[in-house]
């Protein structure tokens, strides 16, 4: 198992890309400060979660109500136990057929080898008006 803060990092978007839910969230630890902003009352697994469940929950839910078009990370900047991976996605929502595209600033911390804090940094305001029929 992967113990630097960089190692970590590489390591999860590795198994996140590979599908690999399940070893991406071992590498998460339990409870995690997890947050992404939006509008829980329009996308339901936006806002905090804390364990394990709710994270596979995260997923699950964004993966039956988006389908992903591009998603890269075009750099990962490192101090100490901070990593801040910066990059570019894009999605369609399948309920109103709508794409939406945003660059990205995600704040990860890694503890103990663990990344123990999440706080997705994106256009939550463009994510809201592409699920808005």
């Amino acid at each position: 198992m992967p113990n630097s803060t960089r190692s970590v990092v590489e390591e999860y978007f590795r198994l996140l890309g590979s599908g690999d839910l399940e070893r991406a969230t071992a590498l998460l630890s339990e409870p995690i400060d997890w947050f992404t902003p939006g509008d829980t009352g329009l996308i339901p697994w936006m806002g905090s979660r804390s364990s394990h469940e709710q994270i596979r929950e995260f997923f699950r839910q964004a993966g039956e109500n988006m389908e992903p078009e591009k998603f890269q990370v075009h750099r990962i900047v490192v101090e100490g136990e901070l990593a801040i991976a910066l990059g570019h996605f894009q999605y369609k929502v399948n309920a109103t057929g709508k794409s939406f595209a945003s660059d990205f600033a995600l704040e990860l911390r890694v503890t103990d080898g663990l990344i123990d804090r999440y706080r997705m940094h994106e256009d939550s305001y463009a994510i809201s008006l592409a699920f808005l029929t």
